[in-house]
């Protein structure tokens, strides 16, 4: 027989809650268990409407729904471990009390006040776009805010649960057990509604809007942050019908409770991977207020801290919502909590992704320099050495504020110990791309502002050698030899780096480069500009280059792009400086004269005076 006290509610396309006879109708129409909702047959519309019974392991058997049935239960752990073995995924439990009966390890040493476990239900779905961090924090599931109060029976067992497993009540929502005696009856039945696992983001939203007291916001943002994947077409519908102004509202409802931020950051992230239309809707319905007070509030709890950059870091992806990050003190905020949790990874690499997106606003670097926030990045990879989305996050930051046509950042970047950071984080990850890759060019970024101090930090710390032992140890990535190369071309037009980079073996590694990637005009342009810079130097060095193969290298890159004006003229400009007594029988012997021929009747314009030099050696010398 069914127990009505427990089949949930349901709500129609207008909004309103089904009363019980009503939803137990739908449910048996639609093949559904009419206590919980879970489908249990699939129609067939050949023959004669036949219902065939679905199996689900761990959640129905033969039409059976094992929730409400647990005599049946055993034989479906028969039927479950024989589908594992064939099939690994595992199935989302959607029985509270289960959830609750599982030992969550809860640990007051991250949070005190937004309890989370690894190892709670699974979520809904989950999208191959949220990667390291960002899917661990997705991953740590919080208890549904009902489970601590409908499904125990009194105030004594949940005092026990808590204890049990280490959630501090004192800061969690007033939704205990006295909801059942004081929530109004529509409350009481929106509760149940979002308790029902095949509610749509939709549904979930129109609930909460409808019922804006605070143990259904609550629980609506349980419920919305187990939906990993939020289609582009439902996002869109949510911001045309003011949805986020719901789910941001609910934010500021449950502005004391821990759990509540956690799930609302995850909501907000997740959204926020539909695009930048979506982002600028969240920041508009006051997304970057409400994470600012939820930091504030929460100062100490780091999985609250960790959501609200988390969520941060997506909102100013768009540059319009920066604008919301110079309201109030924001930004100082952000800086302050990265400085009073530095070992959490997660925080910090979110920290980090924050201050490199603001580098693109005038007023945030501003704020960003008078908080000490360069120092803030640099102390984030030399205390998160061994994390690698701190280090390339950090990094990308750096770059970022590298690339701004703005020296002073570069100065105080560099006496806030960025060059040692930089350089440290290539030498402890020497087999990670993207480390190699990003670390290069903020060598090359560095060194284009002409500093002196610059040129000798990165000197004293062996920027030369790290970026070509990078080339030698990557040699078949061309992001990374193409940032190597101009790193060393940048570096070579200051004479005094010549003998130091030479030394490093910095024109083996250029020639191997440009004979590897031959056909990559960028590779081309920037070693011949490099090697242009050595030839400028002593004799010897200029042998040097040539017994190196570099003349095979040249004529090779001048054939391979002969449309392409700017390598042509480079590498005359190099064969010019080539051309001394002791190089003249190998630049016969590599057949220089034919592009050189070429190279006259083309640009002899802008080239005629090397050409005639280098025709002029090569006929006397023959």
């Amino acid at each position: 027989m069914v127990n009505m006290d427990s089949v949930g509610t349901d709500i129609d396309a207008s909004g309103k809650v089904l009363s019980k006879e009503e939803l137990i109708l739908r449910r048996e129409r639609a093949g559904r268990c009419v206590t919980c909702g879970v489908k249990c047959y699939e129609k067939t519309f050949r023959l004669f409407n036949k219902r065939v019974p679905l199996t689900v392991p761990g959640q129905v058997l033969n039409g059976i729904c094992l929730r409400c049935h647990p005599e049946e239960q055993l034989a479906a752990s028969v039927t479950a471990e024989l589908s594992d073995s064939s099939n690994n995924t595992s199935t989302r439990s959607i029985s509270v009390g289960k959830m609750m009966a599982q030992k969550l390890k809860f640990s007051k040493k991250k949070s005190e006040t937004a309890p989370c476990s690894e190892e709670s239900d699974e979520p809904r779905g989950s999208s191959s776009s949220i990667t390291d961090h960002s899917t661990s924090y997705l991953r740590r599931m919080t208890p549904r805010p009902s489970s601590l109060t409908e499904d125990l029976k009194d105030a004594a067992s949940i005092m026990q649960q808590l204890e049990n497993y280490q959630i501090d009540d004192e800061h969690h929502s007033k939704c205990t057990d006295e909801v059942n005696d004081t929530a109004s009856t529509s409350e009481k039945d929106a509760l149940q509604a979002l308790n029902q696992q095949d509610l749509s983001y939709a549904d979930i939203v129109n609930i909460m809007a409808k019922n804006p007291q605070l143990a259904v916001m609550n629980e609506g943002l349980y419920a919305l942050s187990l939906i990993h994947e939020l289609d582009s077409n439902t996002a869109e519908e949510t911001v045309n019908y003011g949805g986020f102004d719901v789910i941001i509202n609910a934010m500021d409802v449950c502005a004391k409770d821990g759990i509540a931020q956690v799930n609302a950051c995850k909501v907000i992230f997740i959204a926020c991977l539909n695009g930048e239309n979506v982002q600028r809707d969240i920041a508009r319905a006051g997304a970057m207020k409400s994470l600012r007070n939820s930091i504030e509030s929460f100062s100490d709890d780091e999985i609250v801290l960790e959501g609200c950059l988390l969520a941060l870091s997506s909102l100013c992806i768009v540059e319009d919502n920066i604008v919301y990050m110079l309201e109030g003190d924001l930004i100082d905020q952000v800086i302050i909590t990265m400085n009073g949790h530095l070992d959490c990874g997660g925080l910090q690499e979110h920290g980090c992704v924050i201050l490199g997106l603001l580098a693109r606003n005038v007023e945030a670097r501003r704020r960003i320099s008078k908080a000490c926030g360069f120092n803030s990045i640099v102390i984030s990879m030399a205390i998160n050495h061994g994390d690698v989305e701190v280090q390339c996050q950090a990094l990308t930051a750096v770059r970022a504020f590298c690339a701004i046509d703005d020296d002073s950042c570069k100065v105080l970047l560099a006496t806030s110990g960025a060059v040692s950071a930089v350089l440290e984080a290539m030498k402890a990850h020497p087999d990670l791309n993207r480390v190699h890759e990003i670390g290069c060019d903020v060598i090359r970024l560095l060194s284009l502002g002409r500093n002196d101090d610059n040129y000798r930090l990165l000197g004293e710390n062996g920027a030369y050698t790290v970026v070509v032992r990078s080339m030698w140890s990557h040699s078949q990535n061309i992001a990374i030899q193409e940032r190597a190369v101009e790193a060393l071309a940048v570096l070579s037009e200051h004479s005094n780096n010549v003998p130091v980079i030479l030394d490093a073996g910095g024109i083996e590694a250029v020639l191997a480069a440009m004979h590897t990637f031959a056909e990559s005009p960028h590779v081309q342009i920037k070693g011949c500009a490099m090697l242009s810079n050595f030839a400028s130097a002593v004799d010897s060095i200029k042998v040097k280059i040539v017994d190196e193969g570099a003349l095979d290298v040249i004529v090779m890159a001048m054939v391979l792009h002969s449309d392409n004006e700017e390598i042509q003229v480079r590498a005359v400009i190099l064969l010019r400086k080539l051309c001394i007594k002791e190089n003249v029988q190998r630049m016969i012997t590599a057949n220089i004269s034919p592009v050189i021929t070429v190279v006259e009747e083309t640009l002899g314009d802008k080239l005629h005076e090397e050409t005639s030099y280098i025709v002029a050696q090569l006929e006397n010398a023959g």
